[in-house]
């Protein structure tokens, strides 16, 4: 009378194993991806002013008057924000005698817009003379993609890079003559490619002496892409 029982528990403990079976079988590692050229909406620019003085007091207070006037200038450009100011000093010694010569001072303002056309306007107005300030230089603009565009871009690619890890899931499944495959594990990795900035010799080149003109401020386009890899277990 026990020995259909005893069965019952083994049939029962050995389909227990199966279900703890790892999958150490048939598992196949695979990644899709795609990407596209998204518009940049978005530029970052970099001033900058560098004055020499005997008296570190006085080099400061001339490098912060032209900071100053810089961010009074910015504020009549509702479309372009402020991404703060830095200041350095460091020493400055004499080429023939190795002895300290004086400081020069380092101040920069950050700017960042959407409009690419205010921010040209007053790049070029913040490099003329500003009141109790000396002109301003600019250093570089930056480029990229706002966050709100960024992630529109990235939801459309995760989309567009699942459906082609499927279509590749499948294909292995049809090369390896499995009845049906299943995810193990899937991980989603995004990445955005930058144009490089551009030189500070060439962008000086937009300005002359005697007809100072803004700077051309073109966002050209960085590209968006997304990764998806993972595992699949063909059946």
């Amino acid at each position: 009378m026990r020995r259909p029982a005893l069965a019952i528990v083994a049939v029962l403990f050995c389909s227990g194993l199966a279900q703890a079976e790892p999958l150490n079988y048939n598992v196949v590692n695979l990644e899709a991806s795609s990407s596209k050229d998204v518009s940049n909406d978005m530029a970052s620019a970099t001033l900058f002013v560098e004055i020499n003085n005997n008296d570190p007091a006085q080099l400061a207070d001339k490098v912060n008057q032209t900071l100053a006037a810089a961010i009074r200038v910015s504020k009549q450009y509702g479309t372009v924000q402020s991404a703060g100011t830095g200041y350095t000093t460091y020493p400055v010694y004499n080429n023939k005698t190795s002895k300290q010569d004086g400081w020069r001072g380092r101040g920069e303002l950050r700017l960042t817009s959407r409009d690419f056309a205010s921010l040209s306007k007053l790049l070029g107005q913040l490099q003329q003379p500003l009141s109790n300030g000396v002109p301003m230089q600019l250093a570089g603009i930056r480029y990229g993609v706002s966050d709100e565009s960024r992630k529109a871009a990235e939801d459309g690619l995760i989309t567009e890079s699942i459906k082609a890890f499927r279509q590749r899931a499948e294909l292995i499944q049809r090369g390896m003559d499995g009845a049906g495959w299943r995810t193990v594990n899937m991980n989603v990795n995004t990445q955005s490619f930058e144009p490089p900035m551009p030189r500070p010799m060439m962008m000086k080149a937009a300005m002359s002496a005697d007809n100072p003109a803004p700077p051309p401020v073109e966002g050209g386009e960085s590209k968006v892409s997304v990764t998806v890899s993972g595992s699949i277990q063909v059946q």
